[in-house]
């Protein structure tokens, strides 16, 4: 019996990516010794990008039989896993496991818009094949010296002051020109001016972390924050988690969900968005025992849930082998 696992393979020490693939492979043919594993990749497919059938940023199982497969992807738009001209054939798709920001009214409106498009493929049984399973910290290393941050921090010491440190993209910028508060501070991340820990570190220092939508609207910064005891101030999550996330408790919500109609985030007033950051802001930051209480009751999702170990265990214990042959 013989399954293909589609994956470009990178060795990439601490990329959580990579390594819960790696794992996710190795894990795979220890629990079915019967099954021949035949790893394959094609790189004519890198050049279009990372949603395609060959990325280091997905996995899929494929029975070369019946060509069924069941996709576990980390990439951040999950639009691409239906077109056709990155390799994808969804309607042979059996099962799309994804920790993003998947919203089924952006799904079944993208896909009205495409329907004369041949290149997009779009199930009208995805709540069928989609679920979803937990986002991860951009490094899977360093997890005593994260739990070290945590138990040595007190939000009553830190500055206070909102901090956050990212790629100013376009839509990033609309979010923060509209501040006008000194208490929150932003810096553009430029390069790797900071080693992980210490970026986790320079973090822990402040009161609250500011997080914004990127690529999906959760962030590998959400997780991070929830594994150090940071309190996160973000926009609120739409994405419903096997372990629900709850706003107000695990993180703080400041806004409505961002919406990706188009691909890319984007929200219908910048200066609306501006003041509610603002306000909620103001409400929380000198609350030390609320702010403890989202900091601890985040750390306890993030450990439960999120460590490379326990994410991958409960994709195992979800993945939809025998579909693979009905």
């Amino acid at each position: 019996m013989k399954l293909q696992l589609r994956h470009y393979y990178r060795k990439i020490d601490g990329f959580y990516v990579s390594s819960f693939f790696r794992e996710l492979t190795s894990t795979l043919e220890k629990m079915y010794p019967d099954i021949q594993f035949e790893k394959i990749a094609n790189k004519e497919y890198e050049q279009l990008g990372y949603g395609g059938i060959y990325s280091c940023m997905s996995l899929s199982i494929m029975n070369p039989e019946n060509q069924k497969y069941i996709l576990v992807s980390f990439f951040d738009n999950w639009k691409y896993h239906f077109m056709k001209h990155l390799g994808w054939e969804p309607n042979n798709m059996v099962q799309f496991l994804y920790p993003g920001g998947f919203n089924y009214i952006d799904y079944f409106n993208w896909k009205k818009e495409q329907e004369h498009n041949a290149d997009i493929v779009a199930p009208s049984n995805i709540e069928e094949i989609y679920a979803p399973f937990f986002y991860g910290p951009y490094n899977d290393l360093y997890q005593e010296e994260l739990e070290e941050i945590y138990l040595s921090r007190s939000n009553a010491e830190t500055i206070e002051k909102m901090f956050f440190r990212g790629w100013m993209w376009d839509f990033r910028k609309k979010m923060l020109e509209s501040l006008n508060d000194d208490s929150i501070e932003f810096i553009e991340k430029r390069g790797a001016e900071l080693s992980y820990l210490d970026y986790l570190k320079d973090l822990s220092k402040y009161r609250a972390a500011l997080s914004l939508p990127g690529g999906t609207e959760v962030c590998n910064r959400d997780i991070e924050c929830f594994a150090v005891g940071i309190p996160g101030i973000r926009p609120f999550l739409n994405i419903e988690y096997p372990v629900r996330l709850i706003p107000n408790y695990h993180y703080i919500s400041c806004y409505g969900d961002c919406k990706y109609w188009s691909g890319n985030p984007e929200y219908l007033s910048y200066q609306d968005f501006a003041q509610h950051v603002e306000y909620y802001w103001n409400i929380v930051k000198n609350n030390f025992e609320y702010l403890d209480f989202v900091a601890k009751n985040a750390r306890q999702w993030y450990v439960e849930n999120c460590t490379l170990e326990n994410n991958l265990k409960y994709v195992m214990n979800n993945l939809k082998m025998e579909a693979l042959y009905g």
